[in-house]
């Protein structure tokens, strides 16, 4: 079966380039999972902005020439006017985010499509509040690559990482990493992988004369150490040895690949509650903490991601026990897995 994967805002220069430069999410999965089709004995294409096309190792054709005919065409993220110039017996949509005025389809294109693959619940249901059209759906989350994040038997519990764009929550880190080192009692080592890019508009209002956002000069004063984005080994490097992530967001994510990453590599992640999908993958004094309170009560949300992150890091067994448990939250799965559920999903089509 030929399945055609269409996202054009995966940017890569060379196919090479996809495994050494650091991976947002959905070029990371956009190369994981046509690759665990493929070994499952499927033709897969990704047309993508990549300057050289090229093969995977897997046997995935990365090409910028988009082909006219195809089996299954899967649609990332926007879907336009839904790909009419490419023949295709079936059609999948897979909403990459949560409808914004930036990509959101018309509603007549979606009754195009055989199904749509949400990657949680939260995303689905949200995507049905807003458009009556969507059919028959399932949901498939991101997989995480096994390989490389897992646990590697040396854990630091006195330190703590942060992954993600700078508006999760980025400019909370300082006072609450001030407010642990003064009550914990013994060194605490706080790393920020973070993304120093200009995103949407307003999400990062001031800048210093260097061009970053004044949120890195407050954790640099805090004494928390700033990380370029990495590649997968560096990530899993950075990741394997941490004690606890903390992610005062308050952004929905619909499935976060940090959080996935982290779990997989056996890291308790502390995060907001009651917001995106996030809970459906951190159970609260299970793998990690949730609070009760929303971020846009600024100061107590920030009190209880202090006081819920204190109480990990003072308590040794309930830390022993949440990063025995991480590693083996249910729903964290390995590609090749994902690729078995998409194998289930695109046999039934029609």
């Amino acid at each position: 079966m030929r399945v055609l994967f269409i996202d054009q805002s995966a940017q890569v220069d060379t196919v090479d380039d996809i495994h050494t430069r650091p991976l947002g999410g959905r070029v990371g999965s956009l190369f994981h999972l046509p690759d665990a089709l493929c070994r499952l004995g499927y033709d897969c294409t990704v047309f993508a902005d990549i300057k050289m096309p090229g093969v995977t190792e897997a046997g995935t054709q990365w090409t910028n020439s988009v082909p006219t005919d195809t089996d299954v065409l899967v649609l990332y993220r926007g879907i336009g006017h839904g790909w009419p110039q490419v023949r295709a017996k079936s059609r999948v949509f897979v909403p990459r985010d949560l409808p914004h005025s930036g990509f959101a389809p018309r509603p007549r294109v979606l009754k195009a499509f055989n199904r749509v693959v949400f990657l949680s619940k939260y995303a689905e249901d949200v995507w049905r509040t807003f458009y009556k059209p969507i059919g028959k759906s399932v949901i498939i989350p991101n997989g995480v690559d096994r390989r490389r994040f897992k646990p590697n038997g040396v854990k630091h519990l006195n330190k703590i990482i942060y992954i993600s764009a700078p508006n999760r929550g980025l400019k909370r880190l300082p006072l609450i990493f001030e407010a642990l080192r003064s009550r914990v009692g013994r060194n605490l080592e706080m790393v920020a992988l973070s993304n120093m890019a200009t995103l949407h508009p307003g999400e990062i209002e001031e800048k210093s004369k260097d061009g970053f956002a004044l949120d890195y000069k407050s954790c640099q004063g805090a004494g928390i150490r700033l990380v370029a984005p990495q590649p997968s080994e560096g990530l899993a490097t950075e990741l394997g040895s941490a004690g606890l992530m903390l992610l005062p967001t308050g952004y929905p994510e619909i499935c976060s690949n940090a959080v996935l990453q982290a779990l997989s590599c056996g890291v308790p992640v502390v995060t907001t509650g009651n917001l995106g999908a996030t809970p459906e993958w951190v159970r609260h004094g299970h793998n990690g903490m949730l609070t009760k309170w929303r971020p846009e009560d600024y100061m107590v949300h920030t009190v209880e991601m202090t006081r819920l992150a204190l109480k990990v890091l003072t308590n040794r067994g309930l830390h022993k026990r949440l990063i025995v448990n991480a590693p083996n939250t249910k729903n964290v799965l390995d590609w090749s897995e994902i690729g078995k559920k998409w194998h289930k999903m695109l046999r039934r089509l029609s």
